[in-house]
């Protein structure tokens, strides 16, 4: 899994930055840090970065290095800063502007998202990539400078006028009840205030582009479409908890969670009947081979997200089942670099035999591989 992880992250790097035109001149430092990296070994990475960091504190590449093993070890915080002393020592490293730019922004940090952008785009002001994510995040936070803010002690709502202001004291309460109970049943209590915002649905799917079926996102910040929200509380609330869980997950696994696990115990935890994910098991045709429920679900038709989604909780149900009530540390292994399989190990779990029952529970073929 960590080798998977980070591959895929220098991957979506690649995909990211890949629109610079300033390229790090100078030879590449820390060669064995890299090929560890690349190697799926990020702690080896981190400590190879590290090591040459003391020799060359002012090495931007090498903050740039550590920054990436950072991120593939879920240690956001550390990357950031990494990423801020990069630039400072190469201003003009566009790298690591852009990757610090998406990483401020998943941390719900879009001020310094906007700032490393356009840092960025003075730099290279012809690239249309730039200029295009930029200005979609320049139209967010327009949006949200009109927005008026409900602060509390672990969330701050952010809702566009009176009209939705019931709304946002109803997702506000529903929020402080799942930050004890979900806290109580995982034994995590993040400390930061999270951000909440509620959007008209049309503004939902402008700012986040996500697929018609989603009902909700979950980014370093919860966004939720609140369109004739109060006509279906008991929805809204199925959608808030979901959320909250991601956040919750992220905290405490960071990068190292697979999809089919965030979401799995998101909707595991959901209030509401658990049983509709068997019945929509036994009403589909088909199944996902369980190695494709690794990435995110976005880019699925809604008919195959419901299978994903479906078979997702039965497998999150029963790794629970088998590591409660340890889940929450299970989760941290994870954020500490461990894969599933070493973390099934760690609690006692043959990840075979884990895997073979998820197979046998979603009604999926024994040689069905995971």
């Amino acid at each position: 899994m960590v080798a998977q992880r980070v591959r895929r992250f220098l991957v979506a790097l690649l995909l990211f930055s890949s629109f610079a035109t300033t390229v790090v001149s100078q030879e590449l430092a820390a060669p064995d840090a890299w090929v560890a990296l690349q190697r799926g070994d990020a702690s080896k990475a981190a400590a190879i970065f590290r090591d040459a960091l003391d020799r060359s504190p002012r090495d931007a590449v090498l903050h740039y290095g550590s920054a990436q093993a950072s991120l593939a070890l879920g240690r956001t915080d550390a990357a950031i800063s990494s990423l801020k002393r990069a630039i400072e020592y190469n201003p003009k490293f566009i790298q690591a502007m852009v990757l610090l730019a998406q990483v401020a922004y998943d941390a719900a940090d879009l001020d310094l998202a906007v700032r490393m952008l356009e840092g960025a785009a003075a730099i290279a002001p012809q690239d249309p990539t730039i200029a295009s994510q930029l200005a979609q995040w320049r139209k967010e936070a327009a949006l949200h400078q009109s927005f008026q803010t409900q602060p509390g002690v672990h969330f701050n709502v952010l809702f566009e006028g009176p009209h939705q202001k019931a709304v946002g004291e109803h997702v506000s309460a529903v929020l402080e009840s799942a930050y004890w109970n979900i806290g109580k049943t995982l034994n995590i209590y993040p400390g930061a205030a999270l951000d909440v915002i509620l959007y008209s649905n049309q503004q939902f799917r402008d700012v986040t582009r996500a697929p018609a079926w989603a009902s909700g996102g979950y980014d370093g910040r919860i966004r939720l479409p609140v369109g004739g929200a109060l006509r279906s509380l008991q929805a809204l609330e199925r959608v808030v908890v979901h959320e909250y869980v991601h956040s919750v997950v992220r905290h405490a696994g960071g990068a190292g969670v697979p999809a089919w696990l965030s979401e799995g115990l998101a909707s595991y935890f959901e209030p509401g009947d658990k049983t509709w994910a068997s019945k929509a098991l036994r009403a589909a045709r088909i199944r996902i081979r369980l190695e494709e429920l690794v990435e995110g679900f976005g880019g699925l038709d809604g008919a195959t997200a419901l299978i994903a989604y479906a078979q997702s909780q039965i497998g999150a149900q029963l790794l629970y089942e088998r590591v409660s009530p340890h889940a929450g540390s299970f989760l941290q292994l994870l954020g500490n670099g461990h894969t599933v399989d070493q973390a099934l190990s760690r609690h006692g779990v043959q990840p075979e035999a884990f895997y073979a029952e998820w197979r046998r529970r979603i009604g999926m073929p024994a040689d069905g591989t995971r």
